[in-house]
């Protein structure tokens, strides 16, 4: 962060910040239990096709949202610890 950046609202930027994370956190559930019931249909649905269609969740699906929810639990991480750091400002800036 630049020396001369300012947080005008830092309530608002921890709200965003902690609906990132649970949106995060909503989205890798859901994906994790799609996940679980795309390998029991596989209990059922037993060809070449479904080979062809789980392969292509994996790749296509389950890997790149499984990317993106570490991106966003990143993300969400950097804006806790950045809230942190400008509550401690504010608290120097005040006395």
């Amino acid at each position: 962060m630049a020396d001369n950046s300012i947080m005008t609202n830092i309530s608002a930027v921890q709200t965003y910040g902690k609906n990132l994370q649970k949106a995060q956190q909503q989205l890798l559930q859901i994906t994790q239990q799609i996940k679980k019931q795309t390998e029991s249909i596989g209990n059922v649905w037993k060809d070449e096709q479904f080979q062809r269609f789980n392969q292509d969740f994996n790749e296509n699906i389950f890997k790149p949202v499984m990317k993106a929810t570490n991106l966003m639990e990143n993300e969400a991480h950097y804006i806790e610890k950045t809230v942190e750091l400008q509550r401690e400002i504010q608290k120097l800036k005040i006395r």
